[in-house]
């Protein structure tokens, strides 16, 4: 036990004073014998007896009673075996780490969980004693938002700390780490406050490292009411106008209540679509289905909301559909035969509309390809492709574009090493059968886009007979979608940066095969044209904070662009001209995003909260002080003021020693009436 203010222990010489005073009382007298009380003096004896001892006993809690109240005032505290704090009004360090990510938005009585950890702030600061180097920062973005020497006294106005509610992801304990790191400082008193919610524990040998500091976290309460809008998606990546539109929606109840009579809505350009009323029992997921025929092609902006609860960034989550109204497809083949095949199919699928731009070009040897506003390249053949047309169709696959590849004689006089910048089969040889036999077909991967959902009356006879292919070599990037019956490829899809190329082993060539004449051909160039259309890389959602990449037009390069957010603030975007690109960094916001050039609209993107930000992954509070062993930790609830300092010095006894001077003194005044109604008679 230790004292703050000692001196007072000299006090502890007045508990003599009770002793003087009933000593000094006893007066000396003559004692005179009666002959007629002899009698009495046997029974006054045990009386006697009785009322010296009481009267000591009272002298002995008056000494008490004044050595307690003597010890009150003396400050005493009882020594914390892991406090390493050494007395100094010039030797502290405070660093105060802020988390105000997503999942401290969780809002309890009208309180957010971030509200909640900043308003034990003041408290914080009124624990510091003399000069107290303090440092705040906050995980997201990282930032340092106080940095200066306090004194013990002055009012430090926390409210003017710009800490506001983030929707990213942070990593604490690595922030954490990296920032104790940089403080070099060798003075003995270091303390760190950590304000989160805690979604993770901190690596092995974080205690260990940091073990002169002395930390401090806070606990929140655990979400008990939330709905959540976990996954959207459509049923198909193939969209076309005027068609029906399938959207699910999963909802998830990972609240600790029993959810009833939840309307989940259905927004598309800001019309309710539908609602469907649900109940949701504990831990349950449900999927919902929409269906619905979009009013107009472009880009569909959509959203599924349901009732706002503790969590309410996740009760709405909004979502862009791109549906072609136009497709542009370049055509490029090295003969008029071939090319009077693939315009004949095309003219087919465009009808009397104006679906298709179709632009074809016959073309021997291609030294330089332009793939500016095109949506889809169909390459028949192609003899020579130089090393300037490799560049352009890579550009376009890494902007998205898709291509549809016939291969047939010349493609085994292809330079593989460039084919293979393009990520394309081998050509190992060619294969053709004699006579008439030949290879038939089967569909190998009935869940692709091409394939699903697509409706032939005699799928069998739909199919093509092969005579003759290019036999390739695939890799793992490749996936086979129709194969022939001998294990080979007939059409294989692979992904190529950001774009896909379908691949064909056999050319449309009767006497390769008699694809032409199957009814598979029409449907299957089809879907490959609407897919390969479906601007699913201009509209493709991105996690907050991520940067976000847009393909934009060359002619509209120079053009100003210009960024609406989902706060509706405007930020202008400067295009990167070399990648024909618009590179959107600010994405801090939840919500839907809307690109303009000029004044006129171009398309929309959503951000999404991490899963690492879900407000039901906690920490076990109970592992977290485990791991720091020696190291102090404190959870701060309660009397926050009054829990550091006793982290600091020890724990304060003088309430029990109150306690105590209160109890002696009601024994005293107990014990003390009868004695002295006995000492009266």
């Amino acid at each position: 036990m230790s004292f703050l203010f000692p001196s007072i222990l000299w006090g502890l010489f007045a508990t003599i004073i009770p002793l003087i005073i009933h000593l000094a009382s006893k007066r000396t007298s003559k004692t005179v014998e009666f002959p007629s009380l002899i009698h009495l003096k046997s029974l006054e004896t045990e009386s006697i007896k009785k009322l010296k001892v009481i009267e000591w006993l009272l002298v002995l809690l008056r000494m008490l009673i004044i050595a307690c109240l003597v010890l009150v005032f003396s400050g005493p505290i009882q020594k914390n075996k892991n406090s390493a704090w050494v007395a100094s009004s010039t030797e502290s360090i405070a660093v105060v780490i802020i988390d105000n990510s997503a999942s401290l938005g969780v809002n309890k009585n009208s309180l957010s969980h971030l509200e909640k950890n900043l308003s034990t702030l003041p408290s914080i600061f009124s624990s510091f004693d003399g000069v107290t180097q303090l440092k705040i920062f906050q995980t997201n973005p990282p930032k340092m938002i106080f940095d200066d020497i306090i004194e013990e006294g002055v009012q430090f106005d926390f409210k003017n700390l710009q800490v506001s509610q983030s929707m990213g992801y942070d990593n604490l304990w690595t922030f954490t780490d990296s920032l104790l790191k940089s403080i070099e400082d060798e003075l003995p008193n270091k303390e760190c406050f950590v304000l989160s919610d805690f979604q993770s524990l901190p690596p092995s040998g974080f205690a260990e490292f940091h073990k002169s500091w002395q930390f401090y976290v806070t606990k929140n309460e655990f979400l008990r009411d939330n709905l959540s809008v976990s996954s959207i998606s459509t049923t198909g990546q193939i969209k076309q106008p005027n068609q029906l539109l399938k959207i699910k929606a999963k909802i998830q109840n990972s609240g600790l209540i029993e959810k009833n009579n939840i309307p989940i809505e259905l927004y598309l350009n800001e019309n309710r679509i539908g609602q469907i009323v649900s109940n949701f029992s504990l831990n349950s997921i449900k999927e919902y289905q929409f269906e619905s025929y979009p009013a107009k092609a472009g880009v569909v902006k959509g959203s599924i909301e349901i009732d706002k609860d503790e969590f309410r960034l996740d009760n709405k989550k909004t979502f862009e559909l791109y549906i072609p109204e136009q497709i542009s497809c370049k055509v490029i083949t090295s003969n008029i035969e071939d090319s009077f095949l693939i315009r004949t199919v095309l003219e087919s699928i465009n009808g009397e509309s104006d679906f298709l731009d179709i632009e074809l070009k016959e073309m021997q040897s291609i030294d330089a390809i332009f793939l500016d506003q095109t949506d889809v390249l169909i390459l028949v053949d192609p003899p020579y492709l130089s090393t300037r047309s490799i560049q352009s169709i890579k550009v376009f696959l890494q902007n998205g574009g898709s291509i549809l590849w016939f291969s047939g004689k010349n493609y085994q006089s292809l330079d593989q090493d460039l084919m293979s910048n393009l990520f394309l089969p081998t050509y190992l040889k060619t294969v053709s059968v004699q006579g008439e036999s030949f290879f038939t077909v089967e569909i190998v991967d009935r869940q692709n886009p091409i394939f699903n959902q697509l409706n032939l009356r005699e799928p069998e006879l739909s199919l093509p007979k092969i005579f003759k292919y290019n036999l390739v070599k695939l890799n793992q990037s490749h996936k086979s979608i129709l194969s022939m019956n001998n294990g080979d490829s007939f059409i294989s899809e692979i992904k190529s940066y950001d774009g896909q190329i379908l691949f064909l082993t056999s050319p449309l060539d009767l006497k390769w095969n008699d694809f032409a004449l199957k009814g598979l051909l029409i449907p299957l160039i089809h879907r490959t044209l609407v897919l390969g259309a479906t601007d699913e890389f201009n509209t493709t959602p991105v996690l907050i904070d991520q940067i976000k990449k847009i393909n934009i037009p060359n002619e509209s390069i120079n053009q100003r662009w210009k960024l609406i957010t989902p706060s509706k603030k405007e930020i202008t975007v400067v295009p990167n001209y070399q990648n024909e690109q618009i590179e959107i960094k600010n994405t801090s916001e939840l919500g839907s995003y809307d690109l303009y050039f000029e004044d006129d609209y171009y398309t929309s993107f959503s951000t999404f909260l991490s899963k690492f930000e879900s407000p039901q992954i906690r920490a076990d509070l109970d592992e977290l002080i485990d791991q720091f062993n020696d190291t102090m930790i404190t959870i701060l609830d309660g009397q926050i003021t009054e829990k550091i300092k006793a982290n600091r010095f020890g724990q304060s006894m003088w309430r029990l020693f109150l306690i105590l001077a209160i109890i002696f003194y009601l024994i005293e005044s107990v014990i003390s009436r009868p004695a002295k109604k006995q000492a009266n008679l």
